[in-house]
């Protein structure tokens, strides 16, 4: 149930829209009254060799392509921040709306600066809410890189504000704290309200529009940071789902077994319940990590030689190509192998044993002959 707050916005933004039209948009926003525009880096690509996929598929080539755009910090004064998703507008009154995951919103839909259950930042800020907020393979594969890529700049405050969506500070404050770009106490959860910010700072996502991915470097550092160094001196591992509330593997148990019976032992886990420097230290000993497709794979930034399987449905997803990639640019190996199945409602499916088990015999023969 929406609450009152919400309402309240909400209406607003229906009444606004009737009387004036949607937001005006700002989507290459220059330097002048209230914005200074701080060019961060050039445009770049790169090339990635899915070895593995290649050997198991039998292909002739196996590569995807990495693009990331210019990139520009937005340094805001007098800006406001509204709702948890943290819809920027600049003095002016402009939506700043230069982040490729803000294309797919209604203009006519988002909600605007009210006085009404507004509060002040009077502090230096860093916008690191957005879009999907909550997912830990977005937070980490899109949003954290926005904050490294500036955190270095000589224009940036050594210490300052790091807004983050309401409800999420907890655990998300772990990685923060980890990487060094903020004390605990620095770091705001916006809620359905307003910020009204008197210096803001603003990264759009580093990716291509078409591309979950963003820049290889910004990975590499986190890798750098979570990695911990190490002969692989672990079992297997298994990411269970079993405590997700959908998208199951709904044979997940026999899932396991028929890798047991193929590589032995293994360890399964459901990441909810380990500690976050437990799932550092079990990821890095581990020589395989297996599981269903999903924020789990997030992971993959904590290790380095390893190798990772994802599982999906059907026959292709992007999202699983984007958590295929990140390992590869972690210094690991990864395969992405498909059930052929379709997917329930609630996004769960199976993947047939026999298919499953002919495929581990095949990654495992692969990886002794390597």
């Amino acid at each position: 149930m929406k609450s009152i707050k919400r309402r309240v916005y909400d209406a607003y933004a229906t009444a606004a829209t009737m009387l004036s039209g949607p937001p005006v948009q700002a989507n290459e926003p220059v330097t002048g009254d209230g914005v200074e525009v701080i060019a961060l880096s050039a445009p770049g690509t790169v090339r990635l060799e899915h070895s593995l996929e290649k050997r198991f598929y039998e292909l002739a080539q196996s590569t995807s392509i990495i693009n990331w755009p210019e990139l520009s910090l937005y340094r805001l004064q007098n800006a406001r921040v509204v709702g948890d998703q943290g819809n920027v507008f600049m003095k002016d009154g402009r939506w700043l709306s230069v982040c490729p995951s803000l294309n797919v919103l209604n203009p006519s839909k988002i909600r605007r600066p009210l006085p009404l259950y507004s509060r002040a930042i009077t502090a230096p800020a860093f916008h690191l809410t957005g879009r999907d907020h909550e997912n830990h393979g977005h937070f980490l594969f899109q949003h954290l890189p926005r904050l490294l890529a500036c955190r270095d700049l000589p224009q940036f405050p050594k210490r300052m504000r790091v807004l983050v969506a309401e409800g999420h500070k907890k655990w998300q404050s772990r990685y923060i704290q980890k990487l060094g770009l903020a004390q605990n106490e620095d770091i705001i959860e916006c809620d359905e309200g307003t910020l009204r910010c008197d210096e803001l700072y603003y990264v759009p996502q580093i990716r291509d529009v078409h591309s979950q991915v963003c820049r290889p470097q910004d990975y590499l550092t986190m890798r750098e940071c979570f990695h911990r160094p190490g002969p692989k001196t672990g079992l297997p591992v298994f990411i269970s789902r079993a405590d997700a509330p959908n998208r199951h593997l709904t044979n997940e148990s026999e899932a396991i077994a028929s890798f047991e019976r193929v590589f032995g032992s293994c360890r399964v886990i459901c990441l909810s319940k380990v500690p976050l420097d437990e799932q550092m230290e079990i990821i890095s000993r581990a020589p395989l990590v297996v599981g269903s497709q999903g924020q789990a794979f997030a992971v993959s930034l904590f290790a380095k030689d390893s190798v990772f399987v994802i599982l999906e449905a059907e026959t292709h997803n992007p999202w699983c190509d984007s958590f295929r990639d990140i390992a590869i640019i972690c210094g690991n190996e990864a395969l992405s192998l498909y059930s052929g199945t379709l997917r329930r409602e609630d996004q769960s499916y199976s993947f047939p044993v026999e298919k499953l088990e002919q495929a581990w015999v095949r990654l495992r023969d692969l990886l002794n002959n390597a």
